[in-house]
């Protein structure tokens, strides 16, 4: 693998996350007594891309994932938007900005 294609390090947390999905998604395919081969088709990828997102591959593109999900069941991935449009970090942190652009404009 020369230098360019080496995937840069990820965090313990990307690595732990990476890793709970696969299984999550390994689980979830298994849930509904689907092979390899019938999920691959349905998600529109290979067998061998399915087994390395079930690994937790790092170096998968985020749209694999996504079409997986939406193969096992469109409101899996209805319901991940959701919880990154909820950021409630973000959320506080605009209303601190709100409020101090605020008080700068009283003056």
């Amino acid at each position: 693998m020369s230098p360019s294609t080496r995937p840069l390090p990820m965090s313990p947390e990307t690595v732990e996350a990476l890793t709970s999905l696969g299984r999550a998604i390994r689980d979830a395919r298994l849930a509904r007594k689907l092979r390899h081969e019938d999920l691959a088709s349905r998600a529109g990828i290979s067998v061998a891309t399915l087994k390395r997102l079930e690994r937790g591959d790092p170096t998968l593109a985020l749209g694999r994932f996504l079409e997986v999900l939406t193969a096992l069941s469109p409101s899996l991935l209805t319901d991940l938007v959701g919880t990154v449009r909820a950021d409630p970090t973000g959320d506080a942190l605009r209303r601190k900005a709100m409020g101090e652009r605020s008080r700068r404009e009283d003056f």
